[in-house]
């Protein structure tokens, strides 16, 4: 693009130009803003049509935030041979859903459809798309009109970088905006290659002249030398802007996004402890929305695919709760009670072995290890387990009904009998108790006639 062509014959494209009653020579823009609404002056669509003008061969018009279509259609209009790619996804100024209708039908009323090719997306997933599709492609004008936070109008001019013809011409609208302009600026200090051409201010938003303020910068692949430190400080640096957006990030940090994760946690654990498994998952979701780092959110979000049945889901949730924090002997207990479901036993084991090293006192874990050496067929391991469980809880009675039980599976009458006994003094209704004791006795009777009788 040649743009020190564009820039020197600009201003005798125009009346009065640099003074508020600047408008174009040519009524022609006048005539289309009767026709299409649009957020935009006939001074802006004349220098978007002159920018077009000055592309060399193969170089494309790339337009992002279009509206109804009157800068698109400015920029094209008596250019037949040129090409635009244009990109909105409508998220912002179409309350009735209208835009994009709109938008098809005032290029195929200026007879522009075959020259323009519209993507209805958002930009960053254009530019991703353009990377696989078009990764040659040579934007040679980039008008961006999107969105006017400060994190889209950076991005908007880092991802179009890669896309840039050797000298390009990058026209920002809505400058006015103090996040416009330090991103405009932000880019330009990171990019030597990139130095601004005209700034124009407007005093107020919908002005007559350029709206609501336009920058103008140029792209030069082959120039090294950018702007200097202290020309930096002294013009491109909206020092309040910059201590906003750092106020503005501490606040979201400490105040908003705590306050804000803490509510979605209760909603979750109440929606979790009702069982409603998909309510309760939906919510666990939305707060990785807003810190995908969570350990106990994804630990969380495990336990409810486990209760769901989705054991590899689970599975996944539980290792990247671990990989956050390992030092919580829950989070491993989980990751033992799914692999278990996966038929791993043996890792199983290994997992909990670890809980119990983190958490001495986590009984459930002591519990499954234990069931889980019986099957493997460790009963010294086995027995050990449940004793040091129980020397930790010698309250528990599911312990000790559990050693029970492996002492009745062992034929360990004498011990299986005192540890029913000790059961029921826990807890003397304890009807698994009662009858695997009396099974016992039965068992150690039978056993006692044997030795007599023989």
């Amino acid at each position: 693009m040649d743009y020190q062509k564009f820039i020197q014959q600009l201003p005798y494209l125009y009346q009065s130009w640099g003074e508020e009653s600047v408008r174009p020579q040519s009524p022609q823009f006048q005539e289309i803003l009767a026709q299409v609404k649009g957020l935009t002056t006939v001074n802006t669509m004349q220098m978007l049509n002159w920018a077009v003008q000055c592309l060399e061969p193969g170089e494309i018009y790339c337009e992002i935030g279009c509206f109804q279509g009157a800068n698109l259609i400015g920029a094209l209009l008596n250019r037949p041979h040129q090409t635009a790619y244009a990109v909105d996804n409508f998220s912002e100024l179409d309350v009735r859903g209208e835009n994009f209708e709109q938008l098809t039908n005032n290029l195929i009323n200026f007879h522009l459809e075959e020259q323009v090719f519209f993507y209805n997306r958002n930009f960053e997933e254009f530019f991703c798309d353009l990377r696989n599709l078009n990764p040659q492609i040579k934007i040679g004008v980039y008008f961006y009109g999107g969105a006017r936070d400060y994190r889209s109008q950076l991005l908007g001019l880092l991802l179009v970088k890669p896309f840039l013809a050797e000298r390009a011409l990058i026209i920002a609208d809505d400058t006015n905006w103090s996040s416009v302009q330090q991103a405009n600026w932000d880019f330009m200090a990171a990019y030597p290659q990139s130095q601004l051409l005209l700034d124009l201010p407007t005093p107020c938003n919908a002005h007559h002249t350029f709206w609501n303020g336009l920058q103008v910068f140029s792209w030069d692949r082959y120039q090294t030398h950018g702007y200097s430190w202290s020309t930096l400080t002294e013009r491109f640096r909206h020092q309040p802007f910059i201590q906003a957006l750092h106020n503005s990030n501490i606040d979201f940090e400490f105040n908003a996004k705590v306050k804000v994760i803490q509510s979605l946690e209760k909603q979750a654990l109440e929606l979790h402890n009702a069982q409603h498994w998909n309510e309760a998952e939906q919510k666990w979701k939305e707060i990785l929305l807003w810190d995908n780092h969570h350990a106990s959110t994804y630990y969380h979000l495990g336990k409810t695919y486990y209760q769901k049945g989705q054991y590899q889901e689970a599975l996944n949730m539980a290792e990247k709760s671990i990989k956050l924090d390992a030092s919580q002997a829950e989070y491993h207990y989980h990751l033992g009670l799914i692999l278990e479901k996966l038929g791993d036993n043996w890792q199983a084991v290994t997992v909990y072995q670890k809980a119990i090293a983190l958490n001495p006192s986590l009984i459930d874990a002591y519990d499954r290890l234990g069931s889980l050496l019986a099957i493997a067929g460790s009963p010294a391991q086995t027995e050990s387990v449940y004793r040091e469980a129980i020397a930790l809880n010698p309250e528990n009675h599911t312990i000790y009904l559990n050693l029970g039980n492996f002492l009745l599976q062992r034929n360990d009458l004498d011990k299986a009998i005192l540890i029913y006994k000790t059961v029921l003094k826990l807890q003397p209704d304890n009807q698994e108790a009662i009858r695997n004791l009396e099974i016992a006795d039965q068992m150690k009777q039978e056993e006692m006639g044997n030795g007599e009788f023989s």
